[in-house]
C-alpha cells in the first residue's frame, strides 16, 4: 500500500511515495505542490479557497501514479478534465505513467476534433470526450508519449499520425509522415518534423496560434523563459538547434508541451524568446555540448 509522504504539511491533502518526479502535479497546482530535495512532489500549502481545491483536484486526477490524495474524498461536482485552457483547446489530464506523465490535449474543430498525444484510457474521460464529439485525428509527437493511443483510436475510429522514424512504437498508426517535409493533417493543422529529442519527433502548429511541442520545447518556470531539455536529448543537439530556429519563424500564442509547463505569450515575445534560445543553443553547440552524455530525467 502507498504511504503518505513525510514532507507534506499537515492537512487533508498529501502526496504518497509512489511519486515518480514527473512534475505533473506541480504544473496544475503551483505553489500548493512543490518539489523536495529528492525531486518528489509534496503539499507545501493546504488549500484556503475553492480555487485552491480545484487546482489540487486537477493535480490529483492528472497525476500518472495517482499519488495526490485528499483524506476525505468527496469528489468535485464537476470533473476536473477536460479543462478548457482557452476557447477550443482542452487539457485532458489523466496523464499516463506509460509516457512518464506527458500532457495531452484536445482541439475541438468543426471538421473533426484532434487529440495531441494521449492520456490514460479511462471510461469516465472517454465518455466526456464522446459527449464533445469524439476524436477524428490522434497526433503522436514521438515514441515516448504514445501511451494508450491504440485504445483511443480503436474506440473512436481515429486516424493516427506519427513519423516513420517513430512508427515502430505505434503499429496501428494509419498515417505515416515521411522525410522532413511538413504535412497538413487537417485545415489549419500542420505537422512539422522537429528532430532533436528523437529523430522523428513531430510538433503540431494549429491556426497560427497553438504549438504542441511534445518534448521539444517548454516553458522553464524557474528561469521564466522558453527552453529545451538538453539532458534529455537522444538524437542530435545540432538537429535540435535547427528545429528551434525553424520554430522561431512561426507565429505562436500558446506553447503546449508534453513534458514541462505550458505558456501563453504575445507572438512578438515568443519570437524574441525563441531567437534568444536558438542563439544560446548555437553557442553551446560550439562549446561541445553535443558530446556530453545523456542523463536521467531532470525536467525544469
Amino acid at each position: 500500500m502507498a504511504t503518505r509522504g513525510t514532507e507534506s504539511v499537515a492537512g487533508d491533502w498529501s502526496v504518497d511515495e509512489r511519486c515518480i518526479r514527473c512534475d505533473v502535479a506541480r504544473h496544475w497546482a503551483p505553489g500548493l505542490i512543490k518539489q523536495d530535495d529528492r525531486g518528489r512532489s509534496y503539499v507545501a500549502r493546504q488549500p484556503v479557497s475553492g480555487e485552491d481545491e480545484q487546482a489540487l483536484w486537477r493535480a490529483a486526477v492528472a497525476c500518472p501514479t495517482q499519488s495526490v490524495h485528499r483524506r476525505a474524498m468527496p469528489r468535485p461536482s464537476q470533473p476536473p478534465f477536460p479543462h478548457e485552457m482557452t476557447p477550443g483547446l482542452l487539457a485532458l489530464g489523466h496523464n499516463s505513467r506509460k509516457s512518464f506523465g506527458a500532457h495531452s490535449y484536445l482541439a475541438t474543430r468543426p471538421d473533426g476534433h484532434v487529440m495531441f498525444d494521449t492520456p490514460r484510457f479511462e471510461r469516465s474521460l472517454v465518455e466526456r470526450v464522446e459527449a464533445l464529439g469524439g476524436v477524428a485525428h490522434i497526433l503522436l509527437s514521438h515514441r515516448d508519449d504514445v501511451a494508450d493511443y491504440d485504445r483511443w483510436a480503436g474506440h473512436f475510429g481515429s486516424q493516427v499520425w506519427i513519423h516513420e522514424a517513430e512508427a515502430h512504437v505505434a503499429p496501428q498508426a494509419t498515417d505515416i509522415v515521411r522525410g522532413r517535409d511538413s504535412v497538413e493533417i487537417a485545415p489549419g493543422v500542420i505537422a512539422h518534423v522537429a528532430p532533436g529529442h528523437t529523430e522523428g519527433h513531430l510538433v503540431f502548429h494549429v491556426d497560427n496560434r497553438w504549438l504542441f511541442t511534445g518534448d521539444t520545447l517548454l516553458w522553464n518556470q524557474r528561469r521564466g523563459e522558453l527552453d529545451v531539455t538538453p539532458l534529455q536529448m537522444f538524437y542530435s543537439w545540432e538537429a535540435l538547434t535547427e528545429t528551434v530556429e525553424m520554430l522561431a519563424a512561426l507565429r505562436v500564442e500558446w506553447v503546449l508541451p508534453g513534458h514541462g509547463s505550458w505558456r501563453q505569450l504575445e507572438p512578438s515575445d515568443y519570437s524574441a524568446d525563441m531567437q534568444r534560445l536558438a542563439a544560446g543553443m548555437r553557442r553551446l553547440g560550439q562549446q561541445g555540448w553535443a558530446s556530453r552524455p545523456n542523463t536521467p530525467f531532470d525536467w525544469y
